[in-house]
C-alpha cells in the first residue's frame, strides 16, 4: 500500500487507535515465509511478503525510496528475519500494529518529516584510454534519478546503498555498478561497444525496454551520431539507404516536387506505408504528393530530411507491422529517430563533390561505333551543424542542434540528338546551331540532384518536477530553397496555332514562336523553384502516478508547407498577345499540419510469474491538408480561341483557384498492449488498437501478437502476426491540380495536359470511381538471434499482404463522354486520374545481419554483413494479369488499361532493388580509424507501359533499327566506400574518403526509344543507388 506523507501519519493515528483489537504482534512476526526474488523493486517484493504472510505493510514511497531494487532468497523463514534481512540493509525500521508493518527510516527523526537524508556518490567516467567523457548518462536503476558526467567526466547524485547506477553512452557498452555500503566514489571505465544486439530498444514496445536479442520483433539501431562521423552522406535518407538494407531511397530528377523531397521505403513498400516517429511521438508527414512518373508515383511521404542528422542520436527500425501499436501506415513497420540529449557541444564540418565520368554523347557515340567519356565535376556539397548541450535545473537537459546544408546540383543528361530550331530551307538544323555560335551541349537538360540550400534548428528538453514526474518538449524549424530543371523547350517545340485557332483569332500561325523568340530565341530550360519549411513542437509529462502506474500525457504538433516557383519560363497563352510576357511565376502550393495528442498508462507487474507489463491509451489526432492557388499568369489561359495551346507556366502551371481550399478530419482511436514475461526464457506479447476517422465509415480493430523464445542465454526464436490498416491520406482524397506531363509517343516525349482530380470529384463519379477506403494488411514474421562469442547472427522471414491499396490511376480520356469531356475542358486538360482502391499485393522477404567484433592487442575491427532479399508482387487473376478493382463504367468504356498499366505493376514489384546486401569493414587502432563499406544493388527493371505483343515493338537504333521491347532489365551493382579518419585531438576528429570510389553507374539505356533522343543516359524511372557517381568528401567532428 503506498500512500503520501499525510496519508502516512493519518494510518499511524488509526492503528494506534485499533491496535488492541489485532493480532499478536509477536504471532505476526513468527509466521513463516519461503520467497524467490530477483532484482525487483522493493514495493513489488512488500507486495509478494504481503500474498504470502497474510500482513499490510504501511509506508512512504518517497521515505523508504520503494523502487528501489532488492534480491530475496528465503525458506520456511520467520518473517521478522526475513524483514531484517530485506530491511536492515536499506536503512528501514519496522513495526508491527496487528496485522499492519509500518515502515520507516531509521534515519529519520519524525515520520512526519519531509527531509530525506541522502547520500551524495561522487565518481569520474573516462574511456579505455583514461580520457574523460562528458555527457554520460549516469541514472539510478528502475528510477527516473540521473544526472549527466561533466566536461571533466565528473557527476554527482544521490544514491543509497544497494542502489544500481547504470552508466550509458552511445557508442560505449551500458556498465552497471551497484552502490555498496559506504561507499561514496565510483570511478569507471567505458569500453567501446562493438556488439549491438545488447543495444537496449524502445520502439515496439510499451516496458520499459529490451535488447536486440530479447525483442519479439526484428528492430534495427543505427548510432547515426557514430555513423555520420565515417560517412560523405549528410541527410538521413541517403545515409539509412546505405547503412539499412531494409530501407531504399533515391533522389529522382525531372519529377517536379518529387526532386526535392526524396521518398523512401522499407521493405519495398511505399513511403506512406511506414510510419515515422520522433522521440517515440509520430510525425507529420509531408504535403507534397508525388504524382508523376517515379518509383513511388502517387504516395505521400515524411520527409525525414527535414531533421538535422546532426541533431540525432539514433534511429531504431522496427522491421514488423505495427498499426494496433502506433496507428495507422505501420504497415511496414515503423523508424523512430531518437534526439540527442547529452551535454556538451559537439559538431561536424564537411565538404565534397562529385569526381566522376560518364559517356554524355552514348547516343552519338553508339551510332558511331564509339564509346568517350567526359570528366565531370558538380554537386558540390558544404555541411555545418553545431550541437550544444547544457543542464536544466538538477537533473534536466536542454539539447539544441543547428545545421546549414547545400546542395549543388548534379547532371548526368546526354546530348540531344533531335531537331532544336524549326526547318529553313537548304540547311540542316546543325548548320543553324553552328551559325549561331552554338553547339548541341547549349541545349542541355539537367537530370540530376535538384540544388538545395536548407537549414534548422532541433530543440530537445527534459525537467523533473519531482521525484516521480518529469516534463519534456522537443521540437524545430527546417527550411529548404531547391532548384531544378524541366524538359527543354527548344525552339522547334513551341506551339503553332492550328487552322482552327487561326480560323478563330485571325492571327498568324506563328504568332507563339515570334514573341516567344524575341525574349528566348534558342528556345529556354525552365526551373521549379522549391520553398519547403517543417515546423513541429511536442511537449508533455510522464512519471508515475497510483501506485507504480507510469502515464505519458503529450501534445504534437507538426506542420510542412511546400510552395512552387517557376522561373525561366513563360505561359504560352499569354505570349499570343504581347513580348512582354511574364517570365516568372509563383505558381502555389501546398501545405499539411497534424496535431497529435496521447495518453498513456502502463505498469510493470514483477510478481507475475516472471513480468507482466499492462499498457492502455488514448489518440486524437486532426489532421489538415491545404492548397494554396498560384497567382493569374500561372495558370490562366489568355486566349480560349487558340484551341491546342498549353496554359499556365511552363514545366509546372500553377494551381486553379478552382483547387484551392482547405480540407481537415480528425481521428480517436483506443489501444491496450500487454508484454507478459511467462519464464525468463519465453515472452508473449499482444496489443489490440480500435481507431475512427470521421472521413470514412469503417473502424479498423487490428491486433497483434508476437512471442520470443530463448532456446538459450544466447539463442532465441521470435515470430509474429499482426493486422494493419493505413487511412488515405487528406492529400490523396483532394489533392486537385493539372500539369504538363510528357509521355513517350512513337520515342517522343510528347506534352499532354493532365488534371489529377479529387477522388470525390464529378468527373470521379462520372467514371464510376469509389470513394476512397482504408487499406488493410495482416503480417507475418518468424526469425531467430544469436550470439555466439563474438558472432552476431538475426535472421527474418515476413510476409505481409495488403488488400485495397491505393493507387494514383493512368490518365482517362474522354472518350466521347460529353459529361466528362466537358469536366475535363473546365480545368484545361486532355486526360484525368484519380486516387482509387485498385489492387491487393503481398510481399515476402528474408532479412539477414552477421556482425563478429573483436581486439587483438591494441587492433580493434568490425565486421558486419547485412542483407534485404524482398519478393513484391501484385495478386494477378486467373488470367495471369493484375486483377484490378475498376468501375463498371470504365470497363465498358474500353479504359481498363488505363487504370493500372505495366509500369504501375513494375513500380510495385521490381522498379526497386528485390535484394540489397552491404559488407562494412570497421577497424581502429589507436587514433587512427578506417572504413570500407560495399553495398550491393540487385537488378531493378522498366516495364514499358503499353507495349506487350511485337506488334507495338519499337525500333531500336542501337540494334540496327530492329524492332525491340523497350522493357529493359538493369544488372545488379556494387559500390564501394572508404574512409580514413584520425583523431587530431581528444577533441576533433578528421576524416577524407570517397563514396562509391570505383564511380560505378548503373546500366544505360540499351533501347534508343527509352532515351528521348539522346537526353537520357540513364533511366529516371528506375533507380538503385543513383547516378552521380564518384563523390569524395572531407569532414571534421569535434566533441568539447
Amino acid at each position: 500500500m503506498k500512500l503520501s506523507l499525510l496519508q502516512f501519519c493519518l494510518a499511524l493515528l488509526f492503528t494506534g487507535l485499533s491496535y488492541a483489537h489485532t493480532s499478536n504482534a509477536q504471532e505476526v512476526l513468527d509466521r513463516e515465509v519461503s520467497l524467490q526474488l530477483k532484482e525487483q523493486n522493493l514495493e513489488n517484493a512488500l507486495s509478494k511478503i504481503e500474498e504470502t504472510a497474510n500482513v499490510k505493510f504501511i509506508f512512504s514511497s518517497k521515505l523508504i525510496k520503494s523502487s528501489r531494487f532488492v534480491s530475496l532468497n528465503v525458506k520456511q523463514q520467520k518473517l521478522s528475519a526475513v524483514l531484517e534481512t530485506l530491511l536492515k540493509p536499506l536503512n528501514i525500521s519496522f513495526k508491527v500494529s496487528g496485522n499492519k508493518i509500518i515502515l520507516n527510516r531509521l534515519a529519520e527523526a519524525s515520520i512526519i518529516s519531509p527531509n530525506v537524508i541522502e547520500s551524495p556518490v561522487t565518481g569520474k567516467v573516462s574511456d579505455s584510454k583514461g580520457e574523460a567523457l562528458p555527457g554520460v548518462s549516469v541514472s539510478i536503476k528502475g528510477t527516473k534519478k540521473g544526472t549527466s558526467t561533466e566536461m571533466d567526466g565528473t557527476f554527482k547524485l544521490n544514491a543509497d546503498a544497494g542502489d544500481v547506477l547504470v552508466f550509458s553512452f552511445i557508442g560505449f557498452a551500458t556498465k552497471e555498478v551497484k552502490v555498496a555500503d559506504n561507499q561514496s566514489t565510483i570511478n569507471i571505465t567505458l569500453e567501446e561497444a562493438f556488439s549491438t544486439l545488447s543495444e537496449v530498444v524502445v520502439t515496439g514496445t510499451r516496458s520499459s525496454g529490451r535488447t536486440k536479442i530479447d525483442t519479439p520483433v526484428p528492430v534495427d539501431v543505427i548510432p547515426l551520431s557514430q555513423v555520420t562521423n565515417n560517412v560523405g552522406q549528410v541527410d538521413i535518407n541517403q545515409i539509412l539507404t546505405f547503412v539499412a538494407p531494409s530501407f531504399q531511397s533515391s533522389r529522382q530528377a525531372i519529377s517536379d516536387g518529387t526532386d526535392h523531397v526524396d521518398p523512401a521505403q522499407l521493405r519495398g513498400l511505399g513511403p506512406d506505408q511506414v510510419l515515422v516517429l520522433v522521440n517515440g511521438k509520430r510525425r507529420h508527414q509531408s504535403a507534397l504528393v508525388n504524382v508523376n512518373g517515379t518509383v513511388n508515383r502517387g504516395t505521400v511521404g515524411t520527409d525525414m530530411n527535414a531533421i538535422p542528422a546532426t541533431s540525432v542520436e539514433k534511429i531504431e527500425i522496427l522491421r514488423d507491422g505495427a498499426a494496433a501499436q502506433y496507428g495507422s501506415d505501420a504497415i511496414a513497420g515503423v523508424i523512430n529517430i531518437v534526439l540527442k540529449k547529452q551535454i556538451g557541444l559537439s559538431g561536424n564540418v564537411s565538404t565534397g563533390e562529385n569526381i566522376t565520368s560518364y559517356d554524355k554523347n552514348y547516343a552519338i557515340n553508339f551510332s558511331n561505333g564509339q564509346s568517350k567519356s567526359v570528366n565531370i565535376q558538380d554537386g558540390l556539397t558544404a555541411q555545418i551543424g553545431l550541437n550544444y548541450g547544457i543542464k536544466l535545473g538538477k537533473n534536466g537537459f536542454v539539447n539544441i542542434t543547428g545545421e546549414f546544408v547545400s546542395r549543388g546540383a548534379t547532371n548526368r543528361t546526354g546530348t540531344y540528338t533531335g531537331q532544336v530550331f524549326p526547318t529553313v530551307a537548304g540547311q540542316t538544323d546543325d548548320q543553324i546551331i553552328a551559325s549561331k555560335g552554338l553547339t548541341r551541349n547549349d541545349f542541355d537538360m539537367r537530370i540530376g540532384n535538384s540544388e538545395v540550400k536548407g537549414g534548422g534548428i532541433v530543440v530537445n528538453a527534459a525537467l523533473p518536477i519531482n521525484e516521480n514526474i518529469e516534463a519534456y518538449a522537443f521540437g524545430g524549424w527546417n527550411n529548404k530553397k531547391g532548384n531544378a530543371a524541366g524538359f527543354y523547350r527548344y525552339p522547334n517545340s513551341v506551339p503553332l496555332l492550328n487552322a482552327a485557332a487561326v480560323s478563330a483569332t485571325g492571327l498568324a500561325n506563328s504568332i507563339v514562336r515570334t514573341n516567344v523568340f524575341s525574349v528566348y530565341p534558342n528556345g529556354f530550360l525552365p526551373e521549379i523553384n522549391s520553398d519547403v519549411t517543417d515546423i513541429s513542437f511536442a511537449a508533455g509529462i510522464r512519471g508515475k502516478i497510483i501506485k507504480n502506474w507510469n502515464f505519458d500525457l503529450s501534445n504534437v504538433y507538426g506542420k510542412n508547407t511546400f510552395d512552387y516557383g517557376v522561373d525561366n519560363s513563360v505561359n504560352y497563352t499569354q505570349a499570343i498577345g504581347t513580348t512582354n510576357f511574364q517570365r516568372t511565376f509563383d505558381a502555389g502550393g501546398n501545405s499539411f499540419s497534424q496535431n497529435t495528442t496521447n495518453f498513456d498508462l502502463s505498469r510493470k507487474y514483477e510478481t507475475v510469474l516472471s513480468g507482466l507489463n499492462l499498457a492502455f491509451g488514448a489518440e486524437f489526432k486532426v489532421d489538415q491538408f491545404g492548397t494554396r492557388a498560384g497567382e493569374e499568369a500561372s495558370w490562366k489561359n489568355y486566349n480560349e480561341k487558340a484551341v491546342g495551346v498549353a496554359l499556365g507556366s511552363q514545366v509546372f502551371a500553377g494551381f486553379f483557384p478552382k483547387d484551392a481550399g482547405t480540407f481537415s478530419r480528425n481521428s480517436y482511436a483506443f489501444y491496450s498492449d500487454v508484454e507478459l514475461d511467462v519464464t525468463k526464457a519465453w515472452v508473449v506479447s499482444g496489443a489490440l488498437r480500435l481507431e475512427k476517422y470521421s472521413n470514412f465509415t469503417q473502424t479498423p480493430l487490428n491486433f497483434k501478437f508476437a512471442t520470443r523464445y530463448k532456446l538459450t542465454d544466447k539463442i532465441a526464436i521470435r515470430g509474429a502476426i499482426s493486422t494493419g490498416f493505413r487511412a488515405p491520406s487528406l492529400q490523396q482524397s483532394y489533392y486537385s491540380k493539372t500539369n504538363t506531363l510528357f509521355v513517350t509517343i512513337n520515342g517522343v516525349q510528347t506534352p499532354v495536359e493532365s488534371a489529377t482530380l479529387p477522388n470525390n470529384s464529378r468527373a470521379a463519379a462520372i467514371l464510376g470511381i469509389p470513394t476512397l477506403k482504408p487499406e488493410t494488411s495482416t503480417n507475418y514474421s518468424l526469425g531467430a538471434t544469436a550470439q555466439l562469442g563474438k558472432l552476431e547472427l538475426t535472421v527474418d522471414a515476413y510476409q505481409i499482404a495488403i488488400k485495397d491499396r491505393i493507387i494514383l490511376t493512368n490518365n482517362f480520356t474522354a472518350n466521347g463522354d460529353a459529361n466528362l469531356a466537358a469536366q475535363l475542358t473546365a480545368v484545361g486538360a486532355n486526360t484525368a486520374n484519380f486516387f482509387t482502391n485498385a489492387i491487393d499485393t503481398r510481399s515476402r522477404g528474408l532479412e539477414a545481419v552477421a556482425a563478429y567484433s573483436t581486439k587483438i592487442g591494441k587492433h580493434g575491427i568490425k565486421l558486419t554483413l547485412a542483407g534485404a532479399f524482398i519478393d513484391n508482387e501484385v495478386i494477378k487473376g486467373s488470367d495471369g494479369k493484375p486483377a484490378i478493382k475498376a468501375s463498371e463504367t470504365l470497363i465498358k468504356s474500353g479504359q481498363l488499361a488505363n487504370y493500372f498499366n505495366r509500369e504501375d505493376q513494375s513500380r510495385i514489384e521490381v522498379a526497386s532493388p528485390r535484394n540489397k546486401i552491404t559488407g562494412t569493414i570497421n577497424y581502429k587502432l589507436s587514433k587512427f580509424g578506417a572504413m570500407v563499406r560495399m553495398v550491393h544493388f540487385g537488378e531493378v527493371v522498366y516495364l514499358d507501359p503499353t507495349i506487350i505483343t511485337e506488334a507495338n515493338f519499337v525500333a531500336n537504333a542501337f540494334n540496327n533499327n530492329t524492332r525491340e521491347t523497350l522493357d529493359q532489365t538493369f544488372t545488379p551493382k556494387t559500390t564501394t566506400d572508404l574512409t580514413l579518419n584520425y583523431q587530431i585531438h581528444k577533441a576533433a576528429n578528421i576524416a577524407i574518403g570517397a563514396n562509391n570510389i570505383f564511380d560505378v553507374y548503373q546500366d544505360v539505356h540499351k533501347h534508343s526509344g527509352n532515351m528521348s533522343l539522346g537526353r537520357f543516359v540513364y533511366s529516371r524511372r528506375v533507380q538503385q543507388m543513383g547516378f552521380n557517381g564518384r563523390f569524395v568528401f572531407a569532414r571534421v567532428n569535434f566533441s568539447f
